[in-house]
C-alpha cells in the first residue's frame, strides 16, 4: 500500500508545472519551519519550564512518603493496644455514650459477643454520632464492625443500630 500511495504522489508531482512545482517548494521552505516551531519547539520550551517547577516539588512529596512510609513500618513494628473483651468493652463505650450525654432508654449498648457490643439509639444527632465513633476509635481502638443509620424526620437526626468492637489487632 505504501508503494501504491508513492507513486501516486509522484505522478502527481510529476503533473505539476515547473513553475506550481517551484511554488510549493517555497511554500515548503516557509511552512515547514513555522510548523516546526509551533508543534514541536514551542511546546516542549514550554513544558521545560513547568517540569522545571513540578520535579522539585515532587521530589519534596518522595521524601515525605518515603519517611511516612518508615514511621508506618515503625509504628507498624510497635506495641499493639490491648484486646477489649466482654464487660470491659461495655463499660468503656457505656462510660462514653454518657459523656457525650446519652443514656436509655433512648441509647441502649448491649453485650452482643465475647468480643462485642450491640448500640442502639433512636434519636441521635448524626455529627454527635460521628464524633463519639472516632472519640472511640482513637481513645479506645473502638470500631464499628457494622452499622444500620436510618434517617429520622428531624433534620439531622437518625436511628442507629451499630455493632461495635475493638480494633486492636487479635
Amino acid at each position: 500500500m505504501n508503494s501504491d500511495v508513492l507513486m501516486l504522489m509522484r505522478s502527481r508531482w510529476a503533473a505539476l508545472t515547473a513553475s506550481e512545482q517551484n511554488m510549493l517548494k517555497w511554500g515548503a521552505v516557509v511552512v515547514l519551519p513555522i510548523l516546526f516551531y509551533l508543534l514541536l519547539w514551542q511546546p516542549a520550551h514550554t513544558n521545560v519550564a513547568k517540569l522545571q517547577t513540578s520535579v522539585p516539588q515532587m521530589r519534596a512529596q518522595l521524601a515525605q512518603v518515603q519517611a511516612q512510609a518508615v514511621e508506618v513500618q515503625t509504628l507498624r513494628q510497635g506495641a499493639h493496644p490491648a484486646v477489649l473483651e466482654g464487660d470491659a468493652l461495655r463499660h468503656i463505650v457505656t462510660g462514653a455514650a454518657e459523656a457525650a450525654g446519652w443514656s436509655a432508654p433512648m441509647f441502649v449498648i448491649e453485650q452482643a459477643d465475647k468480643q462485642a457490643v450491640r448500640v442502639t439509639a433512636e434519636s441521635v444527632e448524626f455529627a454527635r454520632w460521628v464524633r463519639f465513633l472516632r472519640e472511640l476509635d482513637s481513645a479506645h481502638h473502638i470500631r464499628v464492625d457494622s452499622l444500620t443509620v436510618t434517617p429520622s424526620p428531624t433534620t439531622g437526626m437518625v436511628k442507629i443500630s451499630a455493632t461495635l468492637t475493638n480494633g486492636a489487632p487479635g
